[in-house]
């Protein structure tokens, strides 16, 4: 059975491999840890070894891949480090961009982010774990579009992709508790957005982030014990 799911293919060989192989990896299918076999993965997508190459080289500078010496490319492991590493810059990360947003934003704005909290409410009471996973993204990527700062944007989304593929390896199907929790804090901080609270909003997202590393945290404690 194949690795790889096909993500549709772009224009490039290139493109197609880059696309299909971070898709593997950000869903797990491709395992922190696991050796990239150049030939192997050029004969099962159909390519020579060259676009691979290509593609392995532009998921090393996003960091999801990197070179181990005598063993080639890998999988760029998950470790306690980088799982606290992946919170510490989305609270900093979140708090410019709903500081920002809440100075920027428009009526039509607040009504988009309002309707996504929403959906969310009915994916946390439905224990729809992935459904709510991926509105949450939806959530703080639009808050971060309401900046109009690209950089900004760009930095938020590879920290959110870091995070849901933490979910994916350690906790998938584990973190209903957690989830109710994080949508009140949704819920507090779009409201602190549209008062233009910027003290609540810095806390808010600090509580975000941290409360939700201490939960990961225990549960890669329990995992590995």
């Amino acid at each position: 059975m194949s690795t790889f799911t096909p993500v549709g293919k772009p224009q490039t060989k290139q493109a197609y491999v880059y696309s299909t192989l971070r898709e593997a990896i950000m869903h797990c299918k491709l395992r922190p840890g696991q050796r990239l076999i150049i030939e192997d993965i050029a004969r099962e997508l159909g390519v020579s070894p060259i676009p691979v190459r290509e593609a392995l080289h532009m998921l090393q500078s996003e960091g999801l891949v990197h070179n181990v010496a005598h063993s080639g490319s890998v999988v760029t492991p998950i470790t306690p480090d980088s799982v606290r590493e992946t919170f510490t810059i989305l609270e900093g990360l979140e708090t410019v961009a709903a500081r920002v947003a809440a100075q920027r934003m428009q009526p039509e704005d607040i009504a988009e982010l309002e309707a996504i909290v929403s959906k969310m409410d009915h994916a946390v009471a439905r224990q729809a774990e992935d459904e709510w996973s991926a509105l949450n993204k939806e959530f703080h990527t639009a808050i971060v579009k309401i900046t109009d700062m690209p950089t900004l944007q760009e930095m938020t989304i590879r920290m959110l992709d870091r995070w849901d593929r933490i979910r994916c390896f350690f906790f998938q199907g584990t973190m209903y508790h957690r989830m109710g929790q994080s949508q009140q804090e949704h819920h507090q901080l779009l409201e602190a957005m549209k008062s233009k609270d910027y003290d609540q909003i810095e806390n808010i997202a600090k509580i975000h982030n941290q409360q939700a590393l201490e939960a990961y945290m225990q549960l890669i404690g329990k995992k590995e014990g």
